[in-house]
């Protein structure tokens, strides 16, 4: 099963997984740095000027990993599905789906700018115009790496770099104190193992007992302050078994390897069916505590607005409509921009502070400075979530729904937007109505939705009528982009 992507931003930051099931996992870093991209650029907020835009960034400069990041981000659903379909059709005993989705990750590295540079998405979507090239890499990489073993553990902890392991152990919720010991036991282990060089077709074999041993001497000598507990065997092979399995499940573009675990459903073990159980009831505890800590976020603006009446209306305007900068936002509050940018620093610090009050309490989670400055970013990354998604669209949902004429064009609205490739003539023929016809009706729903978020915004955040043709350019992306993303199946079933 795939997952669509929901908007421009999710379609250039988010990336693949397999492990333990298929599914989108979001680069936030890549994703707070594209908010703010499009914030300082509203141009670029079209799918192809943007994929466009990465592609010239890339080709201008080697070094610039950022824009190949997200050229390859907004292809790895291409190789997911490049990788099953070969997975599919042509199985090795010692490959799982991973490595060939790794193989296809590692060619598009290479291949990225090139590629995407030539795609015209008015002929062909992404992924069926990558197919080709991405298969056919696969297939001459499983044969010709069919006669070999993949590398064990101890390779991938060889060959793996410092940086490689540091974004894996992150990307694995690993986080200091274990953090600091699992790169100790790591640098030990690169200390002391040194096996004798194994042939072409041999995998490196696990550390001796008397190389266990060296391995955690060397942690219990190297960790700061000495007087703390020493380093057992047990302990350090544990640690590093998180290294391995942080490497294997990173979802990253940096691959040190084309291995992973053989997992045989014969031979695996009670603790393995137990691990995944356990990394299973961790995926749902996370998302449920992401719901806590909506409701208590939610719940904190709430109290906020008490004290400060115009906050919640500052923080819509902030972080809901894109280009609708905060020299803008002082005209509506008649004070100067440092004074908007203060005050919404302000808010922010309450609201950053009611949730890690929160998780201290319910959570049991401590921050240090560095956990704070992140979460700072998140918060930011879950206001623009929140006044856009469970605010903005929220309503504009509801007038699609609700309003006479907009709820008939429901059926257009989504054979308009509910393909990559828009065919207008095929689309329009359809509904037995010209071309022009169809520009007309969608012209009108957008002039509809916009005037009603105009009165919507006059009447519930007494917006100035100089604000409102100030936002006017904003509102009119926020309109389109949520017509590009509108669960058009709901609304098709509610009319039923």
């Amino acid at each position: 099963m795939t997952h669509r992507m929901t908007n421009i931003i999710d379609r250039f930051s988010t990336y693949y997984q397999v492990n333990p099931h298929p599914r989108p996992v979001q680069d936030y870093r890549l994703r707070q740095h594209l908010i703010r991209l499009l914030q300082q650029h509203p141009e670029l907020h079209d799918e192809t000027v943007l994929l466009r835009y990465f592609c010239n960034q890339a080709a201008k400069s080697n070094s610039d990993l950022l824009a190949l990041s997200y050229l390859l981000a907004y292809v790895d659903m291409a190789c997911y599905l490049a990788a099953k379909s070969t997975y599919d059709a042509f199985q090795t005993p010692d490959l799982i789906l991973a490595d060939y989705l790794q193989i296809a990750r590692s060619y598009m590295a290479n291949r990225a700018v090139e590629l995407c540079t030539k795609f015209d998405r008015t002929q062909s979507k992404i992924e069926t115009y990558l197919s080709p090239p991405l298969r056919d890499a696969i297939m001459s990489e499983v044969r010709k790496n069919e006669p070999t073993q993949r590398q064990s553990d101890w390779g991938l902890l060889r060959s793996t770099s410092k940086k490689g392991l540091k974004t894996a152990l992150q990307n694995f919720a690993i986080r200091d104190p274990q953090l600091s010991r699992c790169f100790l036991t790591w640098q030990a282990f690169l200390e002391v193992y040194a096996p004798v060089k194994a042939g072409k077709n041999q995998r490196l074999p696990e550390p001796t007992a008397e190389q266990w041993e060296a391995i955690a001497q060397f942690c219990t000598e190297q960790q700061f302050p000495h007087s703390i507990q020493p380093f057992t065997v047990p302990e350090v092979k544990a640690l590093l078994q998180i290294c391995v399995d942080a490497l294997r499940a990173s979802t990253h573009i940096q691959f040190h390897s084309l291995d992973a675990e053989n997992w045989n459903l014969e031979s695996e073990t009670t603790e393995q069916f137990e691990q995944q159980a356990s990394n299973r009831q961790q995926d749902t505890e996370r998302s449920d505590r992401l719901q806590q800590m909506t409701t208590e976020l939610a719940s904190a603006i709430v109290s906020l607005s008490r004290d400060f009446p115009d906050a919640k209306k500052m923080l819509i305007l902030e972080h809901g409509f894109t280009g609708f900068n905060q020299s803008y936002i002082g005209k509506e509050f008649g004070i100067k921009q440092y004074k908007i940018s203060r005050q919404l620093t302000s808010y922010k610090k309450y609201l950053l502070t009611s949730l890690v009050k929160w998780s201290q309490t319910q959570v049991n989670v401590t921050f240090s400075v560095k956990d704070v400055d992140r979460l700072s970013i998140l918060l930011d990354e879950w206001l623009t979530w929140y006044c856009q998604n469970a605010i903005l669209y929220k309503f504009l949902q509801t007038t699609l729904r609700l309003h006479p004429a907009l709820n008939l064009e429901i059926t257009l609205l989504c054979r308009y937007y509910g393909c990559e490739r828009v065919d207008e003539r095929a689309i329009a023929h359809s509904l037995n109505i010209t071309p022009t016809q169809l520009q007309a009706k969608l012209v009108q729903v957008k002039t509809t939705l916009q005037t009603e978020l105009h009165n919507w915004l006059h009447q519930n955040l007494a917006l100035k009528p100089c604000s409102l043709s100030a936002i006017d350019k904003s509102s009119a992306l926020l309109v389109e982009q949520f017509l590009a993303n509108a669960p058009y199946a709901l609304l098709t079933l509610e009319r039923r």
